[in-house]
């Protein structure tokens, strides 16, 4: 019986070594909490629209480490190809309905190209002329079927000359209009004042902001669901402990990736001291020497 009130993976892991354990910790978990949830929904309501002449794409910004990857990869896991084949034209071919890349660190067209055929396992010569290269892209994007382009730490590419940033917004749009299909972005206010610049976040990419955490239920309860994924052999209960939420928040900053980050280090002390419960003097990025 579980009665750790674990997950049922972790709950398994408690019978493990204490190596396998701390491994498992190390591990990235989906929790979804509000604004994860509510953005995932968004993102599903545009996976599923329909052919139109101009898809609305999004800007989803905020602070780093503040879970905007986590939810672009969630995004990514429920509808990447599973590489079963499909019947087109008279070809059989594996249909790529959605794709997922970081921004290249420079708004240059031909590395955005070279992305996404990477993503899309076309051979290529990383020296071909950018027209011959998003061709390419176009082709194989339609031929296989892609709805959705995930682009993550858009910020990188929005730096430096900037008509060279308009060209690379442009190419987006041009993708999104010719192949009827939603570009989704990602990244830091850097990114939303970018594109501020060009009137793009109210029209073609419509901004939504991921705010950082207050200390509130809300916290809370994501730091209970969280414990939930950690196999210790104690319950730590720490959505009750005032002390370890406060200061989990205050060495988090409010920001989700810290916060997930000091708990995975603060659950793999708990093992190696073999207490098995995590404390307030776990809560730290760095051991002090």
């Amino acid at each position: 019986m579980n009665e750790r009130n674990l997950t049922n993976e972790a709950f398994e892991y408690l019978s493990k070594s204490d190596e396998e354990r701390i491994i498992y910790c190390k591990k990235d978990h989906w929790i979804g909490y509000g604004s994860a949830v509510k953005l995932v929904e968004i993102l599903e309501d545009k996976f599923l629209d329909p052919p139109q002449m101009r898809h609305e794409g999004l800007l989803i910004y905020g602070d780093s480490n503040n879970g905007k990857t986590a939810i672009l990869k969630r995004m990514y896991e429920l509808h990447k190809t599973k590489l079963d084949y499909a019947t087109k034209d008279g070809e059989a071919i594996y249909e790529i309905p959605i794709i997922y890349f970081q921004a290249p660190t420079v708004p240059d067209e031909s590395r955005l190209y070279s992305l996404i055929l990477d993503e899309l396992c076309v051979p290529q010569k990383r020296t071909d002329k950018v027209v011959v290269k998003a061709n390419l892209a176009k082709h194989f994007l339609n031929k296989l079927g892609t709805r959705m382009i995930l682009i993550d730490e858009i910020h990188s590419a929005l730096r430096g000359n900037l008509n060279k940033q308009r060209t690379f917004i442009d190419d987006l749009k041009q993708l999104s209009n010719s192949l009827s299909l939603t570009i989704v972005l990602a990244g830091t206010r850097e990114a939303y004042s970018a594109l501020s610049i060009g009137n793009e976040t109210s029209t073609r990419f419509p901004a939504l902001e991921l705010p950082r955490w207050n200390n509130d239920r809300k916290f809370r309860s994501f730091v209970a669901t969280y414990e939930k994924c950690l196999p210790l052999k104690k319950a730590s209960n720490m959505a009750d402990n005032v002390e370890l939420l406060n200061a989990l928040f205050y060495q988090s900053e409010g920001l989700i990736g810290k916060a997930v980050n000091l708990l995975k280090k603060a659950a793999i002390k708990a093992i190696k001291s073999k207490r098995e419960y995590i404390t307030v003097d776990d809560i730290e990025y760095l051991p002090k020497l």
